[in-house]
Formats: C-alpha cells, structure tokens, sequence
C-alpha cells in the first residue's frame, strides 16, 4: 500500500489544514466547553440550561444529519453545496448572538440566554445537516493509506486554532467589560468562518467529483443500514460509543465546576485561558493517533481515547485548582482528538459496503438521540437529585464500562478483513 502523499493530495492537505485552522480560531473564541457556559452562568443559566447547552453542543452536530441525508443525498454534494450551506449558518447566528449579547444581556439576561440557546441551536443543527457529506468530500480527497495522518493533521490544526481563540477570550473576559467582552468574541468567531470557508474553497476536487452520480434508491438505502447493524464488530462498536457518551455527559459543566467554590473558585479568565491545554492536547495526540492508526489500526486510539475521558473525569472529580483544571482539560483534548481521529477512521473501516454515507448516517441515528439527552440529564441530576462534585463522579461508571468494552469487546476492522481474506483463499 502506497503511503507516499501526492502532490494533489499535499496541495488539498495544506488548505484543509489551514482552513480548519482558522474555523479553530473562530470556535475557541466562543468555545462550547469553556466561553459559551460560562456565558450563561453569568445570564443567570440554571444547571438544565447549561446542559442544554452541552447537548446542543454535542449532539446539534449529528441529530438532523439523517434527514440532510435524505433531503441531500441524491447528488454528489461537493464544495460548491459545503461551503454556501456552511455559512449561512455559522456567520449570521454568530452575528445575531453578539447583537443579543451587546443590547439585550445587561438587561434582561434571562431572555437572553433563552435566545442564545435558541440561536445556537440553529447554528449546531443547521451546520450539522450537512456532516455526513463533509466527511464524505474528506475521505474521498484522500487515500486511505495516508487518510489517518492527513485528518490527523486537520484536527491538530483545529486544535492550534481553537488554541489561540482562548488565549484571545480569555483575555477578553479579563480585560473588557461585559457584554462588550462576549460580542466581540461572537464577531471575531464570523470572521473566522468566513476567512476558513474561503480558503477551503481553493480545494482541488478530483476528477471523480465530476463523475456520473448514482444516487441510492430508498429500499437500496435500508438495506445498507441493515447491512451496517447486521455487522457484529460495529454492533458492539455502537455499544461502547453509546457507554462512553453516557460517561461525557459531564464535559458541559467542567468550565463552570471550575469557577465554582468547589472547584477552586478559578476566575472566568483563567479557566477560559486554561482551555488552551485542552487545544494543545488535542493537537499533539491528532497528530499521534493519526499515524499511529495509518500503521497499525485505530482501535487503539479509540482505547486511548476512553482512557483519556475516564482519566478526565477522574481528576475533575478528585481535584481543585488551576492545576487540576489544566490536567483535566488536557485529558480531555486527547478524548476529543480520538474522537476525531480514531472515532472517525474507525467510522470509515467498519463501513461493510460502498456507501459511507449510509454508514455515517445509521451511526448518527443510533447515537444521535443519546449524545443530546446525556448533558441534560446530567444538568437536571446535578440539580435535582447531586452537587456538581457527585454528578461528575457518577459518570465514571459507565466511562469506565465503555473503556472495558471498547478494549474488549470491539475488534480491529483490518485484523478482521485479513481474517476473512485469509479464510476465502483456497
């Protein structure tokens, strides 16, 4: 298998990179994880709210992707669908939240984070639509001999942007007033959209975009999805997906567990500036997984991955201080890069037939509703039922079952087609 990249494949690499990049900048500046909750906590957000956010944040991206599919999926959608769709719904919300902010936020902030929440929504869901086809564009721009090292890449450069965008807000939280702080963070985010978009449309696309476009019919489209579930290895892969997402639900409330007197009390600033361990974190172990996953498989990255997550929490739970939130929010950035890098590839490889469309889709029905119901009820549990503290605790368990199963349970999809390669020859 040839791993050499190509000079199309390097030139399609570089403006990926560089345009991710700069989408990293635009969503660190108001970053789901860290700026957006602490946000809404200051408007007065109530625990529910935030992981309303955390849902929305999580789950937005994959919960209207089946039915894009559907509405979109009967031609070959190509940077000139991407691109327009992806920013009509990044930079108008983004604008429209720093208005809300500015005029309405210092006096009725309840109702502004009502409509924060609403326009954020739209945003995630909107833009979430069209996933299955950015990845689909993506995997198809690369080989899969280099695919691993290439969105490794992508993530990192995510990663380094995102890296950036909380040094900038954590400044702005520290050296701006509110609400002038957060709308200019929301306006800086537009820019960088626009900026990122632009240069992801100089892509190259090869000839075979151009090619006659089959689409499938509705029985053929089933038939695949149970061709999917029918998959024992990408069975118990969901399950374990499902395991882990159920053990995440805490990851909306660690910025403000934080701040919180029980997490040391740390200012908006520094717990936004702190974000960036999570950025550089995220960046470095891309990079590694992604390698490591062309050479070897990326099951292990997966593994590598729940660990991390388990590890995240562990700390979170066990410790107070900038120094816990540091080491907290770098576990996580390793998390995320697998979730990106190795969930990803992993996503690609357990595919049994030609449609990765198909494949991407019936994954996101499966874990779609779990992904948005978890921080909410993490939210309503830390509310109603435990502290912050406790809340963050009990999800250890089913991250600690996800990672047993993930190691256990789940197999290597190359292992398995040298398997069945090796069992089909006379």
């Amino acid at each position: 298998m040839d791993s050499r990249i190509r000079s199309d494949e390097r030139s399609n690499g570089i403006r990926c990179v560089t345009g991710e990049g700069m989408f990293g900048v635009g969503m660190g500046l108001v970053a789901p994880l860290t700026v957006l909750p602490l946000l809404l906590q200051s408007l007065g957000a109530s625990d529910f709210q935030l992981g309303l956010a955390g849902s929305i944040g999580l789950a937005g991206w994959v919960l209207l992707q089946p039915i894009g599919f559907l509405l979109f999926g009967r031609r070959r959608r190509t940077k000139r669908f991407l691109i327009p769709w992806s920013l009509c719904f990044s930079v108008p919300t983004y604008v429209g939240m720093a208005a809300l902010v500015y005029f309405l936020g210092p006096e009725q902030p309840h109702l502004c984070a009502a409509l924060l929440l609403l326009l954020f929504g739209l945003r995630v869901l909107g833009g979430g639509a069209a996933v299955p086809f950015w990845l689909e564009w993506q995997a198809t721009l690369f080989r899969r001999a280099i695919r691993g090292r290439v969105i490794g890449m992508i993530s990192a450069a995510s990663g380094i942007g995102g890296a950036l965008g909380f040094v900038i807000a954590g400044r702005a939280q520290d050296g701006l007033p509110f609400p002038l702080s957060y709308s200019l963070l929301f306006v800086g985010g537009a820019f960088f959209f626009v900026a990122a978009l632009a240069v992801l449309f100089t892509v190259r696309e090869p000839a075979s975009f151009s090619a006659p476009y089959d689409p499938p019919r509705m029985r053929d489209l089933f038939r695949r999805f149970a061709h999917s579930l029918g998959e024992r290895n990408f069975r118990s892969y969901l399950i374990g997906r499902i395991l882990m997402t159920m053990g995440g639900g805490a990851l909306a409330f660690y910025a403000v567990y934080f701040e919180s007197p029980e997490g040391g009390g740390l200012s908006k600033g520094l717990v936004t500036t702190l974000g960036v361990f999570l950025t550089i974190s995220h960046g470095v172990a891309s990079v590694v997984l992604g390698r490591w996953g062309d050479r070897a498989g990326h099951k292990a990255g997966v593994v590598v991955g729940a660990l991390a997550q388990f590890g995240g929490i562990a700390v979170a739970f066990l410790g107070r201080g900038p120094i816990a939130c540091a080491a907290c929010f770098l576990l996580v950035g390793v998390a995320w890069a697998a979730g990106w890098v190795s969930h990803l590839n992993m996503l690609f490889e357990t595919c049994p037939h030609d449609s990765r469309l198909a494949h991407i889709t019936i994954s996101n029905l499966v874990l779609g509703p779990v992904l948005f119901l978890v921080p909410m009820a993490t939210g309503w549990m830390m509310e109603h039922v435990a502290n912050r503290t406790t809340g963050i605790g009990l999800t250890l368990i089913p991250t600690f079952l996800g990672l047993v199963w993930l190691a256990l349970a789940v197999r290597e999809p190359r292992d398995l087609e040298i398997a069945r390669a090796q069992s089909a020859a006379p």
